[in-house]
């Protein structure tokens, strides 16, 4: 299934047209946030007084430039409001609310019923005691009334009640509480309604994406709507740190409410820079001044802002994710200047948490939304040059050529599938189908969805999903994935009742299972097994001693069942200390139940090896020939290896016969390789009642794969094997028009972040190859940068396109980069009639002299007439930093394309 186009959010169209190419059309407005996402939920921002008054004129142009709604900071509360029992004073609410009415803007009102700022008779006597349940409720019922109703037809919503839950899920002990109890709650939102039926009413509190407010939260909502009570969305305060919450449950708070049929309002949105105190936004805990909580008196370190305005874009993306229950978005302030935070918790701090800084200028993420800067590709072919060199009856090795590792197979009826890692790319866990095991199609991938699959900040690129496991359950007809995310969640399966459709369930998660390599096997008597890698049951007695372990599954209710037990301690002769058991799959066939497991780590001692047992408990004894597959037994210097053999899957075939898919290494010089590891294939025989994958001493083969032209996108969308650096937080990326061109936003990420930067890739295949593009891209800082990339991790790539010199200048520049430090680096100027040119751009592999020895390298040349030839950039760049041996890990090479902008004040 084809990956769907991401569209990148514009002001206009003209706007983007003037921003991007940066070319005068006319006189263009300015981009505003409320036009590029008023269609999505209302921009609000609270105004304090002295805005609502139009005094404060820097904030009121900055109001009406980019918002359309807007919510009362302080004038609605009751100390200001109602300050005496007998007296209102409405001169500041009123001043705010006809604010909004001259601006056109949708007003809400901020609060009705909250325990602070609360004036001081209102819960008590004329002694300071108490007064009674029936006074607290006609002086509530008074106060409602008179507030709402003077606003009727006005204000278009109420915030009703505000932080009545504290984090663990009970109700705060406010006065209200301890007069009414849970009764106030209901009581608010009935007196509301009556004073205006037309009005929205709201719940708002703040750490929604703590787990007892949360639910908490959710039972009171359904508590109101079971008692026919009107309310119309829950308030998450937006108060947030560069620390907390994560995204990840911040979004599950916000479907949490949804799930209540309520909408979702992010109604105060700021979020701290500086050292976090708590999580707290309660007005009452303060902390003590001291110099470490205010670092930046000044202003934010360029390190630090770009974090800030990262992580704020990030919020906001997930906010547009969710527009379809998300109907207002509210920034708790017009400029950092204004800000509540700056002395909250700590008083005296300088703080930075709103979307326009002290100046009222925007901040670079916000400039990135409304002007992305974005380059314009052609297309992206990839090819490798050769012919087929093997039988038409015979599958070419390997025959998934790139980083496809850790294969695993099943059949059903004449269908093949088979499925591989995909460590911290997105989507997550390609699928293979054929009905020959010859000819394979990729029919897209496993995790397509943000839902099942996490990948996050920070994510190692080696981390992430690990050696999925694809099994058939023939007794309730569906096929299940079995997998693990490292450092991301643990192990999970998902199923599908047709793989065909691209269609897989969200992740259930299996805590009890720990490890990795987790795999199924459904047995003929309607019971299931997982068997996994995981420690030994005590002690580890020598380095690498890992077990095998197994436990019974419950596949009616998704659960592991039982004891669990280890089934293999250490290998095939724990006298050698056998390192690194894993990759385990349990069959039974003939009766016998066979455990096959990789050992020996998953360099060049890598092996295959198996065992039997007459139960699938064991005891599990290893078979006679062991291992069964590994080619550690061969001379270093034989000529084209095939090292790394293991991590193999059987499957039989219609006719009887038995298969083994594996991984396996193509080096060239000194053990380098730059493919990853690949999946092979080869018939297994079987001796004395054991599989042999291939007898001890032979070695594997392989077919260089030629590969015609392909391209990364057509105008049907982004080709199957096209996936991005880790999962896209963001919804705005790119876009594919009708003619097959991409637009792809020049994200202020860069590749060292460490997050998921503007990229589009997908693997290398073979050493020799040609990736080629077209490029329009018009830089306008030295940071802004667009071009073709080779991608081992964060730290180690390379890329060449089109930026500005340190002149600012135009120019091409090249620069090689191995475990963070630029090792290369070439700049190319451009001659001022080229500057807004279309220019190609192309890398090529060039394979050793000979198979398995010699050098690999890159050649990256650029053209503006590819027709009439291709100019080379400077010096070929040696493949070795991108291999496995210099930089680690255990993926290949991803071949794409990249951008990234600045967004910075001082960018032009």
């Amino acid at each position: 299934m084809k990956l769907n186009h991401i569209l990148i959010s514009i002001c206009t169209a003209a706007a983007l047209s003037a921003c991007g190419q940066g070319k005068q059309v006319g006189v263009v407005a300015e981009p505003s946030l409320k036009d590029a996402f008023g269609d999505k939920f209302h921009i609000g921002v609270a105004l304090n007084s002295e805005q609502a008054a139009g005094r404060d004129t820097a904030a009121v142009r900055v109001v009406k430039q980019h918002f359309n709604a807007i919510v009362a900071e302080n004038c609605m509360k009751s100390e200001v409001i109602h300050p005496e029992e007998d007296r209102y004073d409405f001169t500041l609410a009123d001043e705010f609310v006809s604010f909004g009415e001259e601006n056109n803007l949708w007003i809400t009102g901020h609060c009705l019923i909250w325990h602070s700022q609360l004036s001081r008779w209102f819960c008590v006597d004329d002694k300071g005691k108490n007064v009674s349940p029936e006074v607290l409720k006609q002086r509530m019922k008074d106060h409602i009334y008179t507030i709402v109703g003077r606003y009727k037809g006005r204000i278009k919503g109420w915030d009703v009640v505000n932080e009545a839950i504290e984090d663990d899920g009970s109700y705060r002990k406010s006065k209200f509480y301890e007069i009414l109890g849970e009764e106030y709650i209901p009581l608010a939102f009935q007196y509301a309604h009556e004073a205006d039926p037309d009005a929205e009413l709201y719940y708002n509190d703040y750490s929604m994406h703590q787990t007892g407010r949360r639910d908490a939260v959710v039972r009171l909502v359904n508590s109101l709507k079971e008692k026919g009570l009107r309310i119309d969305a829950v308030g998450m305060q937006g108060h947030i740190g560069m620390d907390y919450p994560s995204i990840e449950v911040f979004e599950q708070s916000l479907l949490a409410f949804a799930s209540t049929g309520a909408k979702v309002m992010i109604t105060e949105w700021d979020m701290s820079a500086l050292p976090s105190v708590s999580q707290s936004a309660n007005v009452a805990d303060v902390a003590a001044y001291a110099k470490e909580l205010n670092p930046y008196p000044e202003a934010l370190p360029d390190s630090v802002s770009r974090k800030w305005n990262t992580r704020m874009r990030a919020f906001f993306d997930l906010f547009l994710k969710h527009s379809d229950v998300v109907t207002r978005v509210t920034a708790w302030g017009v400029s950092d200047g204004g800000s509540w935070k700056n002395n909250f918790p700590v008083r005296g701090r300088h703080e930075y948490p709103l979307l326009f800084d002290r100046n009222y200028e925007p901040k670079p993420f916000v400039r990135e939304l409304l002007s992305p800067k974005t380059a314009l590709f052609d297309d992206f072919v990839y090819s490798v040059e050769g012919e087929e060199q093997a039988s038409a009856n015979t599958a070419s090795n390997p025959i998934l050529p790139g980083c496809y590792p850790d294969p695993s197979i099943c059949r059903v009826g004449d269908d093949y599938y088979m499925v591989n890692s995909s460590f911290a790319f997105y989507p997550g866990i390609p699928i293979w189908h054929s009905t020959n095991l010859k000819d394979w199609e990729q029919l897209g991938y496993v995790l397509n969805r943000p839902s099942q699959l996490r990948l996050g900040d920070g994510l190692r690129i080696s981390g992430g999903i690990y050696a999925p496991a694809i099994t058939y359950n023939p007794h309730n007809k569906l096929f299940y994935l079995i997998t693990t995310a490292v450092d991301c969640g643990g192990n999970f399966f998902v199923t599908t009742d047709d793989p065909k459709k691209g269609e897989w369930s969200d992740p259930v998660f299996l805590p009890e299972v720990g490890g990795i390599d987790p795999s199924f096997l459904f047995d003929d008597d309607g019971k299931a097994y997982i068997v996994n890698n995981d420690g030994p049951a005590g002690k580890p007695e020598y380095d690498g001693h890992r077990a095998i372990w197994m436990r019974e599954f419950d596949w009616k209710n998704n659960r592991v069942t039982g004891p669990q037990r280890v089934v293999i301690d250490g290998g095939v002769d724990k006298s050698q200390h056998p390192v690194w058991i894993e990759g385990p799959h349990l069959y039974h066939i003939n009766g016998t139940y066979y455990l096959m497991a990789a050992e020996g780590g998953t360099s060049v001692q890598h092996s295959e090896v198996i065992f039997s047992a007459s139960s699938p408990f064991g005891p599990f004894k290893p078979c006679k020939v062991n291992p069964i597959l590994t080619q550690r037994d061969l001379p270093a210097d034989r000529p084209n290896p095939v090292t790394c053999t293991g991590h193999a899957d059987l499957v039989q075939t219609p006719e009887g016969d038995w298969y083994a898919v594996f991984l396996g290494v193509r080096p060239y010089s000194g053990e380098h390789d730059v493919m990853g590891r690949e999946t092979f294939l080869l018939p297994v025989s079987w001796e004395d009642g054991q599989p042999i994958i291939l007898p001890a001493g032979e070695a594997i083969s392989y077919t260089n794969r030629p590969l015609p032209p392909t391209s990364l996108w057509t105008a049907n969308g982004l080709a199957n094997e096209a996936f991005f650096v880790r999962t896209p937080q963001s919804s705005t990326f790119y876009v594919i028009d009708g003619a097959g061109k991409l637009e792809l936003a020049a994200r202020s990420i860069r590749l060292s972040d460490c997050k998921q930067p503007a990229v589009i890739g997908r693997w290398i295949t073979n050493w020799e190859f040609d990736a080629q593009t077209a490029l329009n891209f018009n830089p306008a800082s030295t940071e802004d940068f667009a071009g073709i990339l080779l991608f081992k991790n964060d730290t180690t790539n390379v890329r060449f396109g089109k930026t500005l010199d340190g002149q600012g200048s135009p120019c091409l520049k090249l620069v090689a980069c191995s475990q963070g430090k630029t090792v290369n680096e070439m700049v190319i100027p451009l001659q001022k009639s080229d500057a807004d040119k279309k220019i190609y751009l192309k890398v090529s592999g060039n394979k050793p002299q000979v198979a398995g020895e010699g050098s690999v390298s890159y050649t990256f040349s650029y053209s503006f007439a590819p027709k009439k030839g291709w100019v080379e950039a400077g010096a070929s760049v040696s493949a070795d930093l991108l291999s496995t041996k210099t930089a680690g890990g255990f993926t290949g090479t991803m071949v794409g394309i990249y951008a990234t902008g600045d967004y910075s004040l001082n960018a032009k």
